[in-house]
């Protein structure tokens, strides 16, 4: 099996690119002309659980199949649809970032709370153990000083590390976890670290945003761009340096405005638009049109890729999930491109699932069905102004217009989706994680729903007899 690296967001608001004409680097992207107003919502994707955080109330809403990832206890909300994440009602949140089994926000106040695992010290509070399903504190770093001022956090999972990184208001950058495979960024390969350290950036450099997966990429406020980690792997880096434990800087042409990626394939987008991309999956970053298997070697430096992906409008803001991208255009229209095995580029196609072996479960296989240059998606609708991805195993994304409306898609296996769709149950969902799919980017509005849809798979109903699939009876109509 590929192993898919991960990657979820991390932003810093009040920091500018320093020289740069028009926008500002927000919570989730450089955003388009229509985006003046203050976004509603801010949205933290994971593997089994997504967050929704309104931006005016500062309340934050897990939505999961299983709500014990929501910081809740199971039984303390519907599966499927939001529930507030457990804690007193006068914390406000300002970020929040979500991974494979664990999840972190940041509060107005600057601290971070934090839930879910913990076996490699995830929680930031200097402990392996079980700490439950509520959120705590992190109140001091690894040399015991407050661990306050944070404006931004992420988490990142590899095949042999994970954990969180947060960026704090003066520009440092602070790592906890199992930080093996360079992710460090102090020369060592990395280690448990219970508590956070601080990644030291060369020359000073104030870090504006953070995005991470094999690598850690991080934006400064100048517009210069830094990557470590990748466990010997100089083709992810960007900087074809062989020294995968320091922060080396990415050679751009142009100073950068936003970056994405931090798995087998990265990007930085310039000041002006153009967007640049480096990594191991060329064909995943739309260079060549040979598909996956006769794709091109990767660059020995950043290439600019507006020739191969011949775009009609410069990016405005670009994010990508476990396997493809997305970018918002400076006209406000949304394109997407990559591998589309689970329906996460968002063009109404996917595998064909129900004569795959095994049927409706996608085995990671890389680019299996795989959309090389960008397509437009949701044609009509030009008002987007912000992405949410994400790579511990996110195999789906949101969208949010200037008017707050969310759309959705992709791979729906942890009812996170937010149309409410929930698996008949756990076992189903295991044996056949693809069943409830969403192919094209959906309006979604979770906050009006008052009960989920409980649904089987489709090989189910076909086969309804023996086991996991006998778990489920499927009522006929009329039936109470």
């Amino acid at each position: 099996m590929v192993r898919i690296f991960c990657i979820i967001l991390v932003y810093f608001f009040s920091l500018p690119v320093e020289g740069q004409v028009g926008g500002q680097v927000d919570g989730r992207g450089p955003v388009g002309p229509a985006a003046a107003a203050k976004p509603k919502y801010l949205v933290g994707l994971g593997e089994y659980q997504c967050f929704i955080l309104n931006s005016s109330t500062g309340r934050a809403y897990g939505i999961s199949n299983n709500l014990v990832t929501a910081g809740v206890s199971w039984d303390a909300g519907i599966p499927g649809l939001p529930v507030a994440v457990g804690v007193r009602d006068s914390v406000f949140f300002t970020d929040i970032a979500s991974g494979m089994h664990n999840s972190l926000a940041v509060d107005r106040d600057g601290e971070v709370w934090t839930w879910g695992a913990n076996g490699v010290g995830e929680s930031g509070t200097g402990s392996v153990a079980d700490l439950g399903f509520a959120p705590v504190k992190i109140a001091v770093d690894s040399l015991g000083n407050p661990f306050k001022g944070i404006v931004a956090v992420t988490c990142w999972s590899t095949g042999g590390s994970n954990g969180n990184i947060a960026v704090k208001s003066d520009g440092t950058v602070w790592i906890w976890g199992n930080t093996v495979e360079g992710m460090r960024g102090n020369g060592q390969v990395g280690q448990v670290n219970t508590r956070p350290v601080q990644v030291k950036i060369p020359e000073g450099k104030k870090i504006i945003k953070v995005v991470a997966g094999g690598i850690v990429i991080a934006l400064a406020s100048d517009g210069t761009v830094w990557t470590w980690g990748g466990n010997h792997f100089k083709e992810l880096l960007g900087t074809n340096s062989a020294d995968y434990t320091h922060p080396h800087r990415v050679p751009l042409p142009q100073r950068a405005k936003d970056i994405a990626g931090g798995n087998y394939f990265s990007y930085a987008l310039g000041v002006n638009g153009t967007l640049y991309g480096w990594g191991f999956y060329t064909s995943y970053l739309g260079i060549g049109n040979r598909g996956y298997a006769g794709q091109e070697p990767p660059p020995v430096a950043p290439r600019d890729l507006s020739a191969e992906l011949h775009l009609p409008h410069p990016v405005s803001s670009v994010v990508t999930n476990s396997v493809s991208t997305h970018v918002i255009l400076t006209d406000g229209t949304l394109w997407g491109w990559g591998d589309n095995s689970s329906g996460c580029v968002g063009n109404g196609q996917e595998l064909d699932f129900a004569n795959h072996q095994p049927p409706y479960s996608w085995d990671w296989g890389p680019g299996q069905l795989l959309v090389q240059k960008p397509v437009h998606l949701v044609k009509g609708v030009n008002n987007f102004i912000r992405l949410f991805g994400g790579n511990c195993a996110v195999f789906y994304s949101y969208a949010e217009t200037a008017t707050g409306q969310l759309y959705s898609w992709g791979r729906n296996k942890g009812s996170v989706l937010g149309n409410g769709v929930v698996g008949a149950s756990p076992d189903i969902v295991a044996v056949y994680p693809n069943s409830w799919d969403v192919t094209e980017p959906t309006l979604v509005d979770p906050f009006i729903l008052k009960e989920n849809k409980i649904a089987t798979s489709p090989y189910c109903l076909l086969h309804p007899e023996g086991n996991p699939c006998s778990q489920y009876k499927v009522l006929s109509k009329g039936s109470n």
